[in-house]
């Protein structure tokens, strides 16, 4: 949940919203990219057809067994509510300390991703929201839906991390007194899309045997809590519901660790919305609103889930990690898993996406035979020449100093071991540019799409563009449409009916477009005033 876009008269601005999954070019698993297409293909028309048929089953995967070499791993999903600082800061990193967790999917980061991974002394992954004691790649191919964790030199695990879309929200319209196909047709118009991608991706990792994570704020129920047993058990459950997130979830293999752990959803509902921390005169959920378990913490491949736990209040409903005081409106979830890690696939990837000019330059690779790992500078019209060349072989980072490049656009490029190149990019910014935006035009009419440039954003997962009424505040309640940049620390897109959430079209009048950073409030650049006549 995030608020108080959902509980607000206003419409919301953003929440995590999942990128399509564009295969630009894919790390080596040992399989070509057209049977990887065709796979992903095959998976998510089997996920869809399971769903209209109302099936939960998913297809048939081995069951892990347990391994010599198998690991103990500690997974945590956690929504930090605003950037986790209206609260209790310190209390955030206490609560993840305090829970044991290894590997952390955090949602409503805000822009203080980076700055809760630095107090904990861990690694961070601004395009997936995720922090761990463990090194993190992005690897090429994974588009933001997932990144690499190497709990053991050379061996990895995979986690993706998302945030569905907070309104309309399924549990309020039941409060409201809609009927269970309203509710239905709601979450697929709603928040089905945006976990698809996720679907598509995720198979393709655990059936090549990596193990997988998939933590999140659904925004949704669970099916598997929504039954005949558990109705009028807490506030607002009606009726049973077959949630959908939650069915297309399982459908592709995925295990709901919670409810692995705890089957009986009346003697263990694990409510993980709302936690009770101290009110907030901006929003503080209260007796009118629905409590659910919204927050999940999904896992497949060859490991066995061990205990699942919840961090909250001290004193809350099933909280075994107590805080006080609780710093966010989310209690989090914990589970501990035997894992056997899968070997590192074939990678290049940069430890930062978006540098500063006077940075140096980090890329990690893993490669099975020696190859020159080269980096190219984009151009209009194509790759330059090498700027830069080092000859690697198995495991390793390669630092470059930071006089060798110049601001632009990078691609850092290895051979794998059928000869065919693995390839990522990056961006180096002026040392001194701040962030900018530009539409593309003065006047428009009532509906028409509005072209928008920007250059040098920071490139977190949720930096947004989003319309605004000239001369008004950038806050929740005076943005228009809006629309993710997703990640990107420049680009161009159009604010239209297909992209823009929410106030579309925009009516008649003098307005302003301003990059937001980080699902935040915090205006990054504003463009020129433009009218909608």
């Amino acid at each position: 949940m995030i608020a108080p876009h959902n509980k607000g008269a206003t419409p919301p601005l953003p929440q995590a919203r999942s990128s399509t999954a564009r295969m630009f070019v894919t790390f080596s698993l040992g399989v070509e990219m057209s049977s990887r297409v065709f796979l992903r293909s095959l998976v998510s028309c089997f996920v869809g057809l399971l769903v209209a048929c109302g099936s939960a089953e998913p297809p048939p995967v081995a069951e892990p067994s347990i391994d010599p070499q198998s690991v103990e791993l500690r997974v945590m999903s956690f929504n930090i509510e605003w950037g986790g600082a209206n609260i209790s800061f310190e209390n955030v990193a206490k609560a993840i300390r305090l829970s044991g967790a290894d590997v952390v999917g955090i949602q409503e980061a805000e822009g203080n991703l980076k700055r809760l991974a630095n107090d904990l002394g861990w690694h961070y992954d601004l395009r997936n929201y995720v922090i761990s004691r463990f090194p993190l790649i992005d690897p090429p191919g994974a588009d933001g839906l997932y990144v690499l964790v190497e709990v053991e030199p050379g061996r990895v695990i995979a986690i993706a991390n998302t945030h569905l879309p907070s309104d309309p929200y399924g549990p309020d319209q039941v409060r409201d007194g809609a009927t269970a196909e309203d509710v239905l047709a709601l979450e697929r118009r709603v928040r089905l899309p945006k976990i698809e991608p996720y679907l598509a991706a995720l198979p393709l990792l655990f059936y090549a045997g990596i193990p997988v994570y998939l933590t999140g704020d659904f925004n949704a129920p669970s099916h598997t809590d929504w039954i005949a047993e558990t109705v009028g058990t807490h506030r607002f459950v009606k009726y049973p519901m077959d949630w959908p997130v939650s069915k297309a979830v399982a459908a592709t293999g995925l295990k709901d660790s919670w409810r692995e752990v705890h089957p009986d959803p009346v003697a263990n509902p694990g409510l993980t919305w709302f936690a009770g921390r101290p009110p907030l005169e901006l929003y503080s959920p209260g007796d009118n609103d629905p409590l659910d378990r919204i927050d999940f913490l999904w896992f497949a491949g060859p490991q066995t889930v061990l205990s699942s736990e919840i961090a909250g209040e001290e004193d809350g409903p099933e909280v075994t990690f107590g805080v006080s005081p609780w710093p966010s409106d989310h209690r989090a979830v914990i589970s501990a898993f035997s894992v056997l890690p899968a070997a590192m696939p074939e990678f290049v990837s940069p430890s930062l996406r978006v540098y500063r000019e006077g940075q140096s330059i980090n890329i990690a690779y893993n490669v099975q035979t020696a190859t020159e790992l080269g980096i190219f500078k984009s151009t209009e019209r194509a790759e330059s020449s090498n700027v830069a060349e080092r000859l690697v072989t198995g495991r390793g980072d390669e630092v470059f100093d930071a006089e060798t490049f110049s601001p632009g656009h990078y691609f850092a490029v290895v051979n794998n071991q059928k000869n065919s190149p693995i390839k990522t990019e990056f961006w180096v910014l002026d040392r001194e540019a701040d962030p900018e935006v530009t539409v593309i035009g003065n006047r428009f009419k009532v509906g028409d799409a509005i072209p928008v440039e920007w250059r040098n954003a920071p490139g977190n997962r949720n930096d947004y563009l989003a319309a605004y009424k000239l001369n008004v505040a950038a806050d929740y309640d005076n943005g228009q449409a809006w629309s993710y940049v997703k990640s990107m620390p420049e680009g161009q897109a159009q604010l239209s009916e297909a992209t823009a959430e929410w106030s579309w079209p925009l009516e008649p009048g003098d307005y302003v477009v301003r990059l937001i950073k980080d699902d935040g409030q915090e205006p990054m650049a504003e463009s020129q005033p433009f009218t909608i006549e």
